[in-house]
């Protein structure tokens, strides 16, 4: 069989202003012409679960780089010195707000011998949890508290047979429209002669069945560089995936090159054509100066789109007020889409965190100050990242949000933050249950001289109210695993919501295991959910139409809306290609809020559009999802 892949580019430029500041970036045509099935329910699959770590060499890239980030930490730990002090930034909330409830918990990925954890996942409809770390990926079915599988990075797309067996930073995404999987990892560093990101996406209603894989080049641009550090989304139509181009060695400045974005055609890898049609954007620039490790933001109670966006910031800086918000605006296949870049400030200065302390004179490692997880919703953006709290120098997390990105020039930002604990890692995700709400649940990992790493929750009710933390896993010990006081925490930790219920959310964090005399990293997999009760949005929707569930899955779906007079109306639902399904006619409303149910029992999956009308004018329209 002929492994080789094949791909063609076609590099665009394009050169923008923004007041005195200038973005640029290339846009390049690629095909990758390459695909190998396999279906991973044969049992005839040897999988040794085999790992080579270098305890004494932890960080992927090259020395020079780990020197820098040691020496700016040190630096800011001397600007910064830890003393035990309550920040200023945080606002305390005005009444009190439940504290997420945990529905189901369970151990997840077992620890192979691989550091960090890196821990990733995602959850179906029927309740299939697919979760990931640096080594393994598991299928689990929360029905039937049962583990359906276990296999190994390098096993999983071996069909791939050119690749490098170096298999690590997995990302993994359910696509709730086409009720399937995609999992995404890099193959390949520093130390090999090539790199792929690898996206595998899964073909049939079974999990364990056949998925379709894809080598696509680590080295887009031919210049000796390879992928790092994969983060991704989906749209109704196409995956986006960003990365990190490095050089092979070089110092700490020149080894980084730049991030790209590539924009793929999802509906290509769940068809598994031959041809799996991208965009690679890359020379992403502000004011001539790379944009670096650039996160993708998810759709909040559903996907987005056809645009996508995206955030950075100074993530490599003591303290710095500075973020990006970019945004390409169409499909690959529109000759008009371009990518959008724009700076935006902060009322708060974040930086890039210390090295927090654990029991046993450890410390954790916290990378820096990038963008770790971000979802768009109801016209905002929320985002999470690591940052430090210069008030007490302690490892915190920020949490940001961004009001009308389309014209937005600020941000607002606040670190959450305990006397005594320190945070790192943190992801986010919607669980609002209005089209004003900003209800959320994050996730993190936490640790303090003395108590060891687990992970917690806490839900944001509105600008600024949080709950208490909710310890979802506390640490059964420390981790002591690398050579010397510095150990690896985690590059990210996992966060979805449950499309078509609100307030309902999974995540994954890192805590210290206690197996026999050794200290190693566990994964822990948490179902939460807050109560809609605590939404000041719910149920009132003020002037426009708000569609709950939706996604909708086999239930009914209500709408709440406005009336300004005492009228009577027509509902329809026509699909995306202007057909009329439903026509429900002359129901009586009334001035003010009301409120409209359907079961969606009959429907297919896909995408409506809802229209509330009568004689005189349109009054509402409204998007409907419905999975199956």
């Amino acid at each position: 069989m002929n492994n080789r892949i094949k791909y063609l580019i076609i590099p665009l430029i394009f050169i923008a202003f923004c007041g005195n500041s200038q973005t640029s970036y290339q846009s390049q045509r690629l095909a990758v012409k390459q695909k190998i099935k396999k279906n991973i329910s044969d049992n005839s699959i040897v999988d040794y679960q085999v790992q080579m770590q270098n305890i004494e060499n932890p960080f992927e890239g090259n020395s020079h780089y780990r020197h820098f980030l040691n020496d700016l930490k040190k630096e800011s730990e001397k600007l910064y010195p830890f003393r035990k002090a309550s920040s200023t930034l945080r606002k305390a909330a005005d009444i009190s707000l439940d504290t997420p409830m945990v529905v189901h918990s369970f151990e997840g990925n077992l620890y192979n011998n691989s550091v960090p954890n890196d821990n990733t996942m995602a959850v179906n409809k029927d309740g299939i949890v697919l979760s990931a770390i640096n080594t393994n990926i598991i299928f689990y079915d929360v029905e039937k508290d049962s583990l359906l599988k276990t296999i190994s990075l390098n096993v999983f797309s071996d069909t791939l047979s050119t690749v490098s067996t170096h298999q690590y930073d997995p990302k993994v995404i359910y696509d709730y429209q086409k009720d399937r999987f995609i999992v995404v990892n890099l193959a390949g560093a520093s130390s090999d002669n090539t790199s792929h990101i690898i996206v595998g996406f899964q073909l049939t209603e079974d999990v364990l069945g056949d998925w379709a894989f894809y080598a696509v080049p680590g080295n887009p641009l031919n210049d000796t560089s390879w992928t790092d550090f994969p983060a991704i989304s989906l749209s109704d139509d196409e995956l986006f995936i960003t990365g990190n181009l490095l050089r092979y060695g070089g110092s700490w400045q020149t080894s980084f090159k730049q991030s790209v974005i590539w924009q793929i055609d999802k509906n290509s890898g769940f068809q598994a054509d031959t041809v799996l049609d991208a965009v690679v954007y890359s020379g992403i620039q502000f004011n001539g100066v790379n944009i670096r490790n650039l996160h993708p933001v998810v759709g909040g109670s559903g996907f987005y789109g056809p645009e996508m966006y995206f955030m950075s910031n100074k993530n490599f800086a003591i303290t710095n007020d500075t973020f990006f918000l970019l945004k390409t605006t169409g499909l690959l296949d529109n000759s008009a889409t371009v990518l959008d870049i724009k700076m935006i400030k902060s009322d708060h200065y974040y930086g890039a965190p210390p090295n927090p302390r654990m029991p046993g004179n450890k410390r954790l490692a916290t990378n820096d100050a990038r963008v770790l997880g971000a979802f768009y919703e109801n016209d905002h953006i929320q985002y999470v990242g690591n940052t430090i709290d210069t008030s007490n120098g302690y490892a915190t997390i920020y949490h940001g949000i961004i009001e009308n990105p389309e014209t937005a020039q600020t941000t607002n930002l606040v670190f959450i933050n305990s006397d005594t604990l320190q945070f790192g890692y943190p992801n986010i995700s919607y669980c609002g249950s209005h089209f004003k709400s900003k209800m959320s649940i994050i996730n993190f990992n936490y640790t303090f001289e003395d108590i060891n790493p687990g992970c917690a929750v806490i839900s944001f009710k509105k600008p600024w109210e949080y709950s208490d933390i909710k310890v979802i896993k506390a640490g059964q010990t420390y981790m002591n695993v690398l050579l010397g006081g510095l150990q690896r925490w985690g590059d990210y930790s996992g966060s979805q919501p449950v499309y078509g219920k609100t307030g309902e959310v999974w995540v994954s964090g890192t805590f210290g295991k206690a197996n026999g005399s050794q200290k190693i990293y566990g994964t822990w997999i948490s179902h939460v959910n807050t109560t809609m009760e605590d939404d000041p949005y719910f149920p009132t929707p003020n002037g426009k139409a708000y569609v709950f569930p939706n996604p909708s899955a086999n239930e009914n779906v209500s709408v709440v809306f406005d009336m300004e007079i005492n009228t009577k109306v027509n509902v329809e639902l026509v699909d995306m290609q202007g057909k009329s399904i439903a026509l429900m006619k002359d129901y009586y409303t009334k001035q003010g809020t009301n409120l409209f149910s359907f079961s969606t029992l009959n429907l297919t999956s896909g995408v409506y559009i809802l229209r509330i009308f009568d004689d005189q004018k349109l009054h509402h329209s409204s998007r409907v999802v419905v999975a199956d």
